[in-house]
């Protein structure tokens, strides 16, 4: 009998967000740190293909996961309507210092806030999920948008809440267990 090796990778059904924003007509992209021409299962650390949930559905990496490197060309022409951030594994904290993750985030918020798409109602999320797991398991997530002022939320939400908002800023629809989840409402107005 052979030994099973978990290299991180399982083929999911096809269906993920970037299915059905692309069933809607919603234009979207990935930037992934560190993603080289090897592609989503292939490019060497610091990417890490357990942090792009787009490579996992469908058995194969969408174009529209492409390497961070295009994001600053986008911001300033033709930004999508989604678009989602990864940092790779030194820059997101897991290998090196949450200053280094902290300096990460100086460069390119402001790069985000300036750009035109981000001014025109725009919204980001920044979930920095690093707890320990312990009993409360809390997980920071920032919401930025031009318009609404300083907000904070005593309710708790999931994962499963942060997808369920974004399907809902996006009139896509839910997902799984997104379709049952509270969305963050009371940050986004």
């Amino acid at each position: 009998m052979r030994g099973v090796q978990n290299d991180s990778y399982h083929v999911l059904p096809k269906q993920d967000l970037g299915t059905q924003l692309t069933n809607a007509g919603v234009s979207w992209r990935a930037y992934m740190e560190g993603l080289t021409s090897a592609g989503c299962l292939h490019s060497p650390v610091p990417y890490d293909p357990g942090h792009n949930p787009f490579a996992f559905y469908g058995g194969a990496c969408p174009s529209n996961v492409v390497p961070f490197t295009s994001l600053a060309p986008d911001l300033g022409g033709s930004v999508p309507r989604f678009s989602w951030i990864t940092p790779d594994r030194c820059h997101d904290t897991h290998d090196c210092s949450v200053a280094t993750g902290d300096q990460w985030l100086a460069e390119v918020v402001p790069q985000i806030t300036a750009s035109q798409a981000w001014k025109s109602n725009g919204a980001l999320f920044i979930t920095w999920d690093e707890d320990d797991n312990g009993p409360t398991n809390r997980v920071l997530n920032l919401v930025i948008s031009p318009n609404a002022g300083h907000k904070t939320s005593n309710r708790m939400y999931t994962h499963y809440s942060l997808l369920a908002t974004v399907e809902d800023l996006l009139g896509v629809g839910r997902l799984g267990q997104a379709a049952q989840a509270s969305p963050m409402s009371d940050l986004i107005k």
